[in-house]
């Protein structure tokens, strides 16, 4: 080849261009057809720096002639002239302005052959055409190449030597990108379609077993780092400089390396397990989005701006970490964002270091800026830290998206006062998933966020959501002893109870309130020691409050745990954790929820309904007797009116202030009792419903149901033989990791 090339150019005949060669070219897909290409503006330039424009014809073929003889240089850069909404938005936005080009557009609307494909390509249209095949890329035919994904390995690529031979041959005159052809030759070039994958994910209000796996997915994801590399960029990178993102499960390995190259990522933060979101093949404009990063290009990028120089990881990436003991600016908070045609989406991470037990336990009262109620001191600082990047985010990125919000345990509670500011003063089109999270706001505040949709998944026995407790916002501690509901262990596999930690004697403020509608992961005990898992709206806080027994164990003569040591063991409980627990429940519903629907199944089996019945009954049982006995405390009503012979011997040693302390902590748990027995009923026609209930489409995917291309999607999902486990009862898979995730 290079011979041939090297006498091209010493022939005499390049010196007169009524005597040079032709060259003829046409561009196809990857299935060999060449109308997605139909009237590209395209420009050759030949070895004297002669240059021709013209247009592809409607089957995206052309033919020059008068050239010089030697090498070409073809390229196809004209700038995007569509109309379509996205496109202009990205070409005009202020900030990261994508240089879009007509080529670009046109090969995202390709699509992908699929390996193993019989169907014919454009090495078959080459062979009847007579003329030269080779794969190329958008890249190799436009001058900015930044926010395109990273080069791919063709299997049979334009060799590099035509290009070298003109370039070094007429320097400046020929264009220093696009590729390499040699006269008197037609060409067949199959342009590799520009496709990415992105989550499905279902924009509707309602709650949908798509969603709760996919975001159990992104939610862990933001316990990874950003994976920058390097992590920051010389003051004057090479021109070809580009960041990477090699170390899996971290959000740019995720979001760039894997998805936006059309690739299922399998790893979030540490995990071990592979886990497969369901995704869909989009233009790969449409995909979530990493910013590229081009100094000669964005002004922000330039090391000319010192400290405010920006790369992916800052625009993409909050990382609020302390710097050490004495650090108390830092509130150790991380989260990450990104967008695409329909969504913005924004991953907060719960409790991963050190610090963090610091902010979960920071438990004081503090008033909303601008809102109404108060909130959890640590949760909120931790917000305000984040509030001013998701806004910058929001100012720079978001058109008229729908904002859907995650996060997992402190990420959760943060999530939520960051999304009911969203709500509250950008947009109602904001949609909040938390798993595992505690509680954020008072009374007051939960009542003004109603209007937020917000899906809060607890899973059994995770303690976290039954905090903050009574006690952790009491100056002098008060606790019931005797409040204790405890269900038997015969009908739920986890040997423990019900623990309603109310009734204690608040002096910061109105009690903290659970936000959000409840949904529970709840194992059951089935006859033949099978195992089921049903995932369900109890409407009562009694099955939340579970976990708590381990606090109750915990405490001695009315004093109350250690508030450090209880969120550390909350903390590293397998339940709470996103990779031991949260993850496979999901995945274990979504699963079963597929199962139920494709026979016409119930939402619950008469044999679950039976012992969730079972289970209530007996709940309902021990709040009544734990009722008898607590208003006969005080009878009478009034402390001076109680026989001394019937007091306990911790009665007898207190004062008066602590009795009255006593009784009215006492009161307020009888209310908070009466109100508990009163749900039960809702609680049992909630089963009665679902062993009646139908699952349908959108129950499982949500606004996603109505994709045309959505079984296709499904199946690509089920192909993963991780996904093709049994799960006729949503049998949890075991422990696999020890991570904080």
């Amino acid at each position: 080849m290079q011979s041939q090339e090297s006498r091209m150019l010493n022939d005499q005949s390049r010196s007169c261009p009524l005597k040079g060669g032709w060259l003829s070219f046409r561009l196809v897909d990857e299935f060999g057809d060449g109308k997605p290409y139909a009237n590209l503006k395209y420009e050759v330039t030949d070895s004297e720096g002669s240059k021709q424009s013209g247009s592809l014809d409607a089957d995206g073929y052309a033919k020059v002639t008068g050239n010089y003889s030697g090498p070409l240089i073809l390229t196809l850069d004209e700038k995007y002239s569509g109309s379509d909404t996205w496109y202009e938005n990205l070409s005009d936005r202020r900030f990261y302005r994508i240089p879009l080009t007509d080529l670009q557009v046109a090969a995202e609307k390709t699509l992908r052959r699929p390996i193993g494909s019989n169907e014919k390509t454009g090495a078959y249209r080459a062979s009847a055409e007579k003329g030269e095949f080779h794969n190329v890329e958008v890249r190799d035919f436009v001058k900015r190449t930044k926010h395109l994904p990273a080069a791919a390995k063709l299997s049979n690529p334009v060799p590099a030597g035509c290009a070298k031979l003109a370039r070094d041959f007429a320097g400046d005159k020929v264009p220093n990108f696009g590729v390499g052809l040699l006269p008197e030759k037609h060409y067949v070039l199959e342009v590799r379609a520009l496709r990415a994958f992105r989550p499905l994910l279902s924009l509707a209000p309602e709650f949908s077993a798509l969603n709760l796996y996919q975001l159990s997915l992104l939610a862990t994801l933001s316990y990874g780092e950003f994976g920058q590399t390097p992590e920051k960029p010389k003051p004057a990178p090479e021109k070809d400089f580009a960041f990477t993102y090699p170390k899996r499960g971290t959000i740019g390995h995720v979001l760039n390396t894997c998805l936006a190259c059309h690739e299922e990522p399998s790893s979030y933060a540490d995990s071990k397990k592979p886990s497969f979101p369901l995704v869909e093949d989009v233009p790969y404009s449409k995909r979530l989005e990493i910013v590229p990063f081009d100094p000669e290009l964005y002004p922000q990028n330039d090391s000319a701006s010192g400290d405010a120089r920006e790369t992916p990881s800052t625009v993409h990436f909050f990382n609020d970490s302390r710097k050490g003991s004495t650090d108390w600016k830092n509130t150790d908070t991380q989260a990450y964002a990104t967008h695409d045609d329909r969504v913005l989406l924004i991953g907060v991470r719960g409790t991963a270091e050190g610090w963090d037990a610091w902010r979960d336990v920071d438990a004081k009262q503090v008033p909303i800026e601008g809102g109404t109620g108060k909130a959890h001191q640590g949760f909120y600082e931790a917000f305000m830290a984040l509030k001013p990047f998701i806004d910058d985010y929001i100012r720079r990125f978001r058109t008229d998206q729908k904002i859907l919000v995650c996060g997992h345990s402190l990420g959760g509670a943060i999530a939520l006062l960051l999304s009911e500011w969203l709500h509250r003063e950008i947009t109602d089109d904001v949609i909040l998933y938390t798993f595992g999270s505690p509680r954020a706001g008072d009374k007051d505040f939960v009542e003004s966020a109603s209007g937020l949709i917000h899906h809060r998944i607890v899973n059994q026995n995770d303690p976290v959501p039954s905090v903050p407790a009574g006690w952790m916002d009491t100056k002098k501690p008060i606790w019931i002893t005797g409040l204790a509901a405890t269900v038997s262990g015969v009908l739920t596999p986890a040997a423990g109870g019900v623990v309603m930690a109310v009734g204690m004697g608040r002096f910061g403020g109105k009690p903290y309130w659970h936000h959000g509608e409840q949904r529970y992961f709840m194992p059951l005990q089935l006859p033949g020691r099978q195992l089921s898992s049903v995932l369900w709206t109890p409407g009562c806080e009694g099955y939340e409050e579970a976990a708590m027994n381990r606090c109750l164990k915990q405490l001695k003569n009315n004093d109350t745990p250690d508030r450090k040591n209880f969120l550390t063991q909350a903390a590293n409980g397998a339940d709470h954790k996103m990779l031991d627990g949260y993850i496979p429940a999901c995945w274990a519903s979504l699963r079963r929820w597929q199962d139920t629907q494709q026979t016409g199944g119930y939402i619950i089996s008469t044999t679950e309904s039976d012992r969730l019945k079972l289970e209530i009954e007996t709940y309902r049982t021990e709040l009544q007797k734990w009722q008898r006995e607590a208003s006969a405390e005080f009878p009478g009503g009034t402390i001076e009116s109680r026989p001394q012979d019937r007091a306990t011997a911790l009665q007898r040693r207190s004062t008066m202030s602590d009795l009255q302390d006593r009784q009215t902590a006492i009161r307020q748990a009888i209310r908070h009792n009466e109100k508990e027995l009163k749900a039960l009923e809702g609680t049992l026609q909630t089963v009665i419903t679902l062993s009646k209930t139908k699952l349908t489409m959108a129950d499982l995917y949500g606004d996603c149901s109505s994709l045309p291309e959505l079984q296709t999607h499904i199946d690509r999902w089920a192909e993963h033989r991780e996904n093709q486990e049994s799960v006729r009862l949503a049998q949890i898979p075991s422990s696999m990791s020890a991570s904080m995730a």
